[in-house]
């Protein structure tokens, strides 16, 4: 499988891509909204994992421009968040999310269902 990791904080992306890597995946990073979609638009990723709290660009926004076009449209697309308010019931475009701090057990859980 081939993930996608965007969060604005390289020490986040880097660990989940070696962790992806560990589990036999490939896996890349993006460190902003605009580097994201760029990425999403020329490569077909099946999952993308990413923050909501994005510099650039509300994550949420984000989510719907990769499901509008190109070859990731249909990927899962799983928000990473920090904010303890976030109901993934309201954003429905994405497949799931993440509470912040993720721990190696949570990235495997979605691994195993997306």
């Amino acid at each position: 499988m081939l993930f996608l990791f965007i969060d604005d904080d390289e020490n986040i992306t880097n660990a989940f891509a070696e962790l992806a890597a560990s589990l036999g995946h490939r896996a890349e990073v993006a460190h902003s909204g605009g580097e994201a979609l760029r990425m999403a638009g020329r490569t077909r990723y099946d999952t993308v994992f990413m923050d909501i709290g994005l510099s650039d660009i509300d994550g949420r926004t984000l989510c719907d421009y990769i499901r509008a076009v190109g070859p990731s449209r249909e990927a899962c697309i799983v928000a990473v968040t920090g904010l303890p308010d976030f109901d993934v019931t309201t954003s429905h475009q994405f497949d799931g999310y993440l509470r912040k701090p993720v721990t190696a057990l949570d990235l495997k859980g979605v691994f195993g269902r997306c």
